[in-house]
């Protein structure tokens, strides 16, 4: 484990509880670590130098476990990237709201809500941060969820952003996703934590809702409803199935595309918000 701040510290608590997992003290510099043959790596550093932790466990094949987001520029995504295919290492990027059951559960109800009109999500709290912008806190939870809803990755980018262009602590966002437009509203300066999805149809609707004691809501010509769903923590299974990956071995070049998708889109929204909300497209992002 390498990062001991407040997530870093949850997830070595998380890990504590499972009896096969036995972590190695990565205050050691990282060739000792290295030659001790780590069954994994799991990073959570500040965003920022993802990459340049990341980058020598993977070329020496270590499965790879980052924290969102996967870099926090799109060249610091390509080369997470290029090092896995060329050692086959496996690298996983923490989402840890793709395993919320909550979520999941709503991923198997998408049909319910028929043909999708637009998706809307929120992600807030009062926490500024000093080693990235909003966009690149909030919005991974976001685009990875609703690249997971419509597997699919956005293609254009619209964004409006609050405080300075190099460090943006509330922004307004527009994608398209699958056709569907997708919009997100991120803050570090709400008075209240939020994590809130909205899947919109034409008469049905579905919302996510992590911070309501029902986190599930769905309304369709049948009336409103609360969806059940298990309780068991998302972390513990993000790092289990991150356990499972390890053990396989086995490189998911599409997953990995994905992340580098997600960074691409958080890159042109950025873009975006310091050209006065220019459309970006999310491909012609290279930095």
């Amino acid at each position: 484990m390498i990062g001991r701040g407040k997530w870093g510290m949850r997830i070595v608590r998380t890990l504590a509880t499972m009896r096969d997992v036995e972590l190695i003290d990565e205050s050691k510099k990282f060739d000792v670590v290295l030659r001790q043959r780590p069954a994994g790596v799991l990073i959570a550093t500040p965003s920022a130098t993802h990459a340049e932790v990341a980058v020598p466990f993977i070329d020496a094949g270590v499965p790879t476990f980052i924290e969102k987001p996967m870099a926090t520029t799109v060249a610091d995504a390509i080369r997470i990237r290029e090092a896995a295919l060329r050692s086959g290492a496996p690298v996983v990027v923490g989402h840890v709201h793709l395993y919320n059951p909550a979520f999941q559960a709503a991923k198997k109800l998408l049909p319910e809500v028929e043909t999708v009109q637009a998706v809307f999500w929120e992600g807030m709290n009062h926490h500024p941060r000093t080693d990235s912008s909003v966009l690149w806190d909030w919005l991974p939870h976001g685009l990875s969820m609703v690249q997971a809803l419509f597997d699919a990755n956005p293609v254009f980018a619209q964004a409006w952003g609050v405080g300075e262009e190099s460090r943006f602590i509330a922004a307004l966002t527009k994608f398209v996703i699958a056709g569907v437009p997708f919009t997100a509203h991120v803050s570090w300066i709400s008075p209240v934590k939020r994590h809130r999805m909205t899947i919109v149809g034409e008469d049905n609707s579905l919302n996510f809702d992590d911070s309501a004691e029902r986190k599930l809501l769905l309304r369709n010509s049948r009336g409103t409803s609360y969806p059940a769903y298990s309780e068991e923590l998302p972390l513990t299974r993000e790092l289990r199935a991150f356990i499972d990956v390890m053990r396989a071995g086995r490189l998911d070049t599409t997953q990995l595309e994905s992340e580098v998708a997600i960074v691409r889109a958080i890159a042109a929204a950025e873009e975006s918000a310091r050209n006065a909300a220019r459309l970006v497209a999310n491909d012609t992002c290279r930095s």
